[in-house]
This record gives C-alpha cells, sequence and structure tokens, in this order.
C-alpha cells in the first residue's frame, strides 16, 4: 500500500505534445516520490522540444494540391484527426469500427471543399491514413495529429505540412575596402518564411553575380552556398557590385543590395606626361614634366 500525501492535479487544455510531455513527468515524478527520490529535468526538456521535432514532414506551395499520408496504430476507439497551428482544428473523424472517415466543418479555412479522404479502403488494408488537402493556402501549414475523444494518443498519426514561402531578402557581409592581393569573401545571409516557424529543416541554396551577371560554377567560387570567396583581387576589381539571392524549395528571394568594393591599391609605375614611364628630350632645351600614377586613394607624387 502506498502511504503518503495526496497531491490533486488539474490539467488545462494543451497541445498533444506537451499533454503527454506533462504526463509523462507526472507519471516519473508519482514513481521517484515512492522511491524517495525526484527527477526534476524531464519537464524542463521536455517543454522545450519544438511539435515539429523528429516527425515526418510534407512541402508544399500555395496554391498546389497536397496528400499527407499517416500510419496511425490499429486502434478500436473513434478518434479526431486535427491540425495544430495557433489553435487546433478538427479536421477528421475516423471511425475504424466501421471503416468510416467524415470530414468535418471548419468553414473558416474552407476544408469542407477543399478536403477529400483519398484512402477510405487503405485504412483497413494497409494502415494508411490519407487524404488530400486541395488549392493549398498558408492556413494548411502545421502539425496534422490524431487524437481519441478522451485525449487518448494515436501513435504513428502525425505529419507535418510545410507550406514554403519566399526566403527573406539577403544581406551580405565582408570587407568594403580589400588591399589589392588579399582573399576576399563574402557572406549571404537570408532566413525562412516557410510555415509553421518551427518546421524541419529545408535546404536554402545561393545564387551570386556581379555587375548583374551570374557567376557559374568555377567564377570566383562555386555557386549555390552563402560564401563567395574573390582570390588574389586587384585592381580589376575596384568598383564591383556583388549581389546575392536566396532560394528555398524553388522559391527566389529578392536580389540583396549591391556590395561595392573599393579595392585599395598602390601604383605600378610612374608615367610620364599620362603617356609612358619614359621621356626623350632634346639637349640644352628646357622641359616640362607631368608625372601621374593610378592608385587608389589617390597618390601624393613628390
Amino acid at each position: 500500500m502506498f502511504i503518503g500525501k495526496y497531491y490533486p492535479v488539474k490539467l488545462h487544455y494543451v497541445t498533444p505534445f506537451f499533454r503527454n510531455c506533462i504526463c509523462q513527468f507526472l507519471l516519473t515524478t508519482l514513481v521517484t516520490m515512492f522511491l524517495d527520490f525526484t527527477v526534476t529535468v524531464a519537464l524542463y526538456g521536455c517543454a522545450l522540444a519544438s511539435l515539429t521535432t523528429g516527425y515526418p514532414h510534407t512541402v508544399t506551395r500555395v496554391g498546389d494540391d497536397v496528400i499527407i499520408t499517416m500510419n496511425p496504430a490499429n486502434v478500436s476507439f473513434p478518434y479526431d484527426v486535427l491540425v495544430n497551428d495557433s489553435v487546433a482544428v478538427r479536421l477528421l473523424l475516423v471511425l475504424p469500427k466501421s471503416h468510416r472517415v467524415v470530414v468535418l466543418n471548419s468553414s473558416h479555412t474552407g476544408y469542407t471543399t477543399r478536403m477529400r479522404y483519398t484512402g477510405e479502403d487503405s485504412l483497413s488494408q494497409t494502415g494508411q491514413l490519407r487524404f488530400t488537402i486541395y488549392n493549398v493556402t498558408v492556413q494548411d501549414a502545421g502539425t496534422y495529429y490524431c487524437q481519441g475523444s478522451n485525449n487518448q494518443t494515436v501513435t504513428g498519426c502525425r505529419q507535418v505540412l510545410v507550406v514554403a514561402q519566399e526566403p527573406t531578402t539577403p544581406t551580405i557581409t565582408g570587407p568594403v575596402s580589400p588591399v589589392s592581393g588579399e582573399n576576399v569573401t563574402l557572406t549571404c545571409s537570408s532566413s525562412s518564411r516557410s510555415l509553421p516557424p518551427d518546421h524541419p529543416p529545408l535546404t536554402m541554396t545561393y545564387i551570386w553575380r556581379r555587375d548583374r551577371t551570374l557567376l557559374e560554377s568555377g567564377d570566383e567560387s562555386p555557386t549555390g552556398g552563402d560564401d563567395l570567396t574573390i582570390t588574389h583581387i586587384s585592381r580589376e576589381n575596384h568598383g564591383d557590385i556583388y549581389s546575392c539571392q536566396a532560394v528555398e524549395e524553388g522559391l527566389e528571394s529578392d536580389w540583396s543590395h549591391g556590395h561595392v568594393l573599393d579595392v585599395l591599391y598602390g601604383p605600378d609605375q610612374i608615367q610620364f606626361d599620362g603617356t609612358s614611364d619614359k621621356l626623350e628630350v632634346e639637349e640644352g632645351k628646357p622641359v616640362t614634366l607631368r608625372c601621374s600614377a593610378d592608385c587608389n586613394p589617390a597618390c601624393t607624387v613628390t
């Protein structure tokens, strides 16, 4: 018999992820109380985890049609399919015993006319739950999961739908006034705007151009990376304007502002009369010499 104090606990509605986490923590605490030690780390580690971490995900675009496929455990109780962005919305009612699936009325997102259950037979035959959302909107992004009427968890029934968006306009960081002969690295930075905000990592690539000419692989450095390295920069690069663009799931951002290179270089040679480094004069006659040199910043000739 367990002898100890009784602690009443009231749980308010939270998302299934956090509810499971909290219940698991409470169960751990009750057991460990009996064993006369406590574990306090579990709640914090669980609560900080992302809702989308470690779950299958599907990426789509606004206006596309997308098929959501999940593999729920074989259960006998009825359960709902919900999507949880900021507020959980019931989409489907699954009745395993009668092999029926009902599309529920969610008029504010138009699911009644935009969703169709496409796996009625497969639920009993293959264990898959499959439905199609037509004409995807940004409001469709989120975590789709299954839950019984008494908050029972249905394992294997969770899918994250990522609605791809154009990345933010990139910014370029790197030296503005490099010295001739140096290697210069410019870095292009952008952020994902795909939804939900805590979506699983997506691949973002970058396109570079110089003076509005795209840089192909082998020019300065290969395209696709966020870094662009210019080796042995020279006076010929003075005034070059570099810009970049971010691409995620085929969607392109706006081009960044131009990064202008103000290359610093000294005089390679001095020119007389602006023509050459040699001057022919006639003996005994006066001559006027004009010296010039190309350098940045401007040279002082003495």
